[in-house]
């Protein structure tokens, strides 16, 4: 996953669309059940959806930047 993909819940039947604005890593995992800190700061196209940090792993890559 890299900037300017496109990207939507990985398990979420309408789950919106969103694009990366930014892959970064954790300074701590978010829960000893998750320990991948991987992110990206997403951008949602959905209004009731908020940007922000979500694990890489939670997400599905729709169509990927050039």
């Amino acid at each position: 996953m890299k900037v300017g993909d496109l990207v939507k819940f990985r398990r979420h039947n309408k789950s919106p669309c969103g694009i990366v604005l930014e892959v970064i890593e954790l300074p701590n995992s978010p829960h000893p059940s998750q320990p991948d800190r991987r992110a990206a700061y997403i951008q949602w196209a959905c209004k009731y959806t908020a940007p922000g940090n979500y694990q890489l792993c939670i997400l599905e890559t729709i169509d990927e930047s050039r």
